[in-house]
């Protein structure tokens, strides 16, 4: 069976001050999907679950398959375009005329509508609300913004479950306080700010020169450490690290930052350290600490959820998942973060 790996995202339904009567996201989609029309539940009228962007392109949000699983509500998004064309090669090669001196054999390059009654899918995203919380894998043009603007649309609009003035907020980054656990294994690090130890290089002053305030990123990676000048020479080479110290102005100062990694394949120690390391940094109150894990990231305080899974294709190379097993992998992904206490169960 062909498997890709994809992250999963997690987001915690948050409606303000709103009493909702102790519904959660999930119960909200299920009393919105059995929503009754005309002796139908929405379940059984794809044509009312389909959400118009509103953009100039012709984009639409299907809500294909979706399944109630007694302990959770899964579904399946398609972001459709109806207005557009795709560019197709036709494989027949033909030699043509393309300039005054050149003659070549080519391929026939054309664009093509979908076919009737087809639309062409620009991205993809699996769902599963359980509780109050949300995990979606998302693919091509699909973006976490407008899943959420589906679900505000499916929960306000095309059902009225809630109130239309009601602020429905699907939120990804909240307090590190608020998530129990860790984000697993520290794979990079990066801080900045003023709590980071800087040096300044001062020269003497020369009247005849203009001051030109200067600021160099190399190759975009930068850190602030307590010894600049031994690495920009390691990152320059001597010569043109003494040539930058002699080139600043009164006002100037050479300041590095820097990003740390442990490439190839760690020791446990190593692993230990790294986190000691990452833990004591984010104590720091006035700098910026970013710290990148297996299940998350936290940045300042705010963690964001997430975690990398292999999910089943229908064959090799496909663009699609297997329904099924996502709903598994999700529940899967639900059922460690709440073991290992990131979330509530």
């Amino acid at each position: 069976m062909p498997t890709a790996y994809h992250m999963v995202h997690y987001r915690r339904f948050d409606a303000g001050t709103a009493d909702l009567k102790g519904q959660t996201l999930e119960s909200l989609c299920r009393t919105a999907l059995n929503t009754s029309r005309d002796g139908s539940s929405l379940w059984e009228r794809p044509e009312d679950r389909l959400f118009d962007i509103g953009s100039s392109d012709g984009r639409r949000i299907f809500l294909n398959k979706v399944a109630d699983l007694s302990s959770a509500v899964f579904g399946e998004m398609c972001l459709a375009q109806n207005k557009d064309l795709q560019a197709l090669l036709n494989m027949t090669p033909a030699k043509v005329q393309l300039s005054d001196l050149t003659t070549a054999v080519v391929y026939d390059l054309n664009e093509r509508e979908a076919p009737s009654g087809s639309e062409f899918i620009r991205g993809l995203a699996y769902w599963l609300s359980i509780g109050n919380h949300l995990f979606f894998v998302k693919t091509h043009s699909m973006s976490a913004d407008l899943i959420q603007q589906y679900m505000d649309w499916l929960l306000k609009r095309c059902t009225s479950v809630v109130d239309p003035a009601l602020l429905i907020g699907l939120q990804a980054e909240f307090d590190n306080s608020q998530v129990g656990g860790d984000i697993g294994d520290i794979r990079s690090l990066r801080v900045a700010g003023k709590a980071t130890p800087q040096i300044a290089v001062n020269v003497p002053v020369d009247t005849t020169d203009k001051e030109v305030n200067t600021s160099r990123r190399v190759a975009d990676r930068i850190a602030q450490m307590a010894q600049a000048v031994p690495i920009i020479e390691a990152l320059l080479g001597k010569p043109k690290a003494e040539s930058l110290v002699d080139s600043l102005g009164p006002n100037e100062y050479l300041a590095v930052e820097a990003t740390v990694k442990v490439r190839g394949r760690r020791t446990e120690a190593s692993k230990a350290k790294l986190q000691s390391i990452a833990n004591d940094l984010a104590d720091m109150s006035d700098a910026k600490v970013q710290i990148e894990g297996k299940d998350g990231r936290v940045l300042d305080g705010d963690a964001l959820l997430r975690t990398r899974m292999p999910f089943h294709q229908p064959h090799e190379g496909s663009n699609l998942l297997e329904f099924e097993n996502v709903a598994d992998q999700l529940q899967e992904v639900y059922a460690r973060f709440a073991k290992d206490g990131k979330i509530k169960a």
